[in-house]
């Protein structure tokens, strides 16, 4: 989703942009990585690739594989072109307190994922001199085909169900990715290179976060508050991803509005080109 919704708003700012798909360069291949880097000649790259937290649990070496090794390879290509390299990582690096956390609150790596991220980060920025580390809210946006798009796959399962569940013990950002993109492209603009936390403002539980998107749809569906022991997954995710931007304002850069403002920018998107 945010690959997606970075390459479109790149190419509004005037960026020559080259997305690139999994079969077209492999990010843990040296060599790949290179031939491309070295045919495009970047001055930024940006990573956004990734696997899921429960797929990590499960098998570690596959997370450390894409998140970690992945940002050694591509930070060094870039530190030989000169080149910014802007590493997306999460806001899964904190702990169970309900609080928001900012890029100087000490990570807690409750899951592999985490700690595969968390160790991207370092490797990129030891590694490459010109580096942005962003860590992102709980994401949203794309297209409705995406396969994650939490807004569109909830409104579906509204559509199909009288009741659906949502758990109220855990809490986050909700982020539009179109949004993240734009700061990113402020980001790089800059030389204030460093940690980012970049999420729409506020913060909710997946239950707040799951009712809003129906409100905003004009959907009648019962959302029921449950424990998230009602979804079992491998991983066991921190109680609370809710970020503060607490780096964009010592940058002086405006913070991004409100998760509800952006769900309801977005929801007016999605009635206007997909039925729902």
């Amino acid at each position: 989703m945010l690959a997606w919704d970075f390459d479109r708003i790149a190419v509004k700012h005037g960026y020559d942009a080259l997305s690139v798909s999994h079969g077209e360069m492999n990010i843990t291949d040296p060599s790949s990585v290179w031939t491309v880097i070295k045919s495009f000649n970047p001055d930024y790259v940006v990573n956004a690739a990734g696997i899921d937290v429960d797929a990590c649990e499960i098998n570690p070496s596959d997370g450390y594989r894409a998140h970690t090794w992945a940002a050694t390879v591509l930070a060094q290509a870039c530190e030989r072109i000169n080149a910014t390299f802007v590493y997306v990582s999460s806001c899964g690096l904190f702990g169970d307190d309900l609080t928001f956390y900012s890029e100087y609150d000490p990570v807690v790596l409750k899951t592999k994922y985490a700690r595969s991220k968390h160790l991207g980060e370092l490797e990129a920025q030891q590694h490459c001199q010109r580096v942005f580390v962003v860590r992102c809210g709980w994401l949203f946006g794309g297209m409705p085909s995406h396969r994650r798009n939490f807004v569109f796959q909830r409104i579906k399962e509204a559509q199909q169900n009288t009741v659906i569940n949502s758990a109220g013990d855990k809490y986050g950002s909700p982020t539009l990715t179109s949004d993240l993109a734009e700061k990113m492209i402020t980001l790089l603009s800059t030389d204030l290179y460093g940690t980012y936390h970049i999420s729409n403002a506020e913060g909710c539980s997946r239950y707040e976060y799951t009712a809003y998107i129906l409100h905003s749809v004009g959907l009648t569906t019962h959302v029921e508050k449950v424990d998230s022991s009602a979804f079992p997954r491998p991983a066991s995710t921190p109680d609370s991803e809710m970020l503060e931007n607490q780096n964009l304002k010592f940058a002086n850069i405006d913070i991004l509005g409100p998760w509800q403002e952006a769900i309801e920018r977005y929801v007016a998107s999605l009635k206007k080109d997909v039925c729902v």
